[in-house]
């Protein structure tokens, strides 16, 4: 097998580029959804707070705005991108299982979607591949 060198992506990072990406755009939906839902609660059977949902929305648009800055530098080769997205998916591994401790069925397959496609970013990124590729970066 050989070690990839700097022009050559490997077809993983490109795919982990995507899934970072869509787990972006996911965030950015989600928070602006959640934003929505805390000024229009009329009818909602909830038992968050207007206060607790906006500040779920806020942390979810930046989560979704911090994956979508790294997720372009995966793409270029960054090592630093690298690193915080692997970092970003770990936190999210743990977030993903206290949602679905906490509130069970209400949101289980959304948290099983998002521990499974957190736990492929991470598995990918850190292959001997992918770690040759980051490696030869050097810009």
């Amino acid at each position: 097998m050989s070690v990839p060198s700097m022009g050559q992506r490997p077809g993983t990072v490109t795919f982990v580029a995507f899934l970072t990406w869509l787990v972006a755009i996911l965030d950015l939906l989600a928070g602006g959804v959640l934003l929505w839902a805390s000024y229009n609660l009329d009818g909602v059977d909830t038992t968050l707070s207007e206060g607790d949902l906006r500040l779920y929305g806020l942390v979810t648009l930046a989560f979704g705005l911090l994956t979508a800055a790294v997720a372009s530098g995966l793409n270029r080769g960054s090592q630093l991108a690298r690193v915080i997205v692997i970092a970003v998916m770990a936190l999210r591994l743990v977030v993903g299982g206290l949602v679905l401790i906490s509130l069970g069925d209400l949101a289980s397959w959304p948290a099983i979607i998002d521990l499974a496609i957190s736990l492929v970013v991470i598995l990918i990124l850190t292959t001997r591949r992918a770690s040759a590729f980051f490696r030869g970066f050097r810009g």
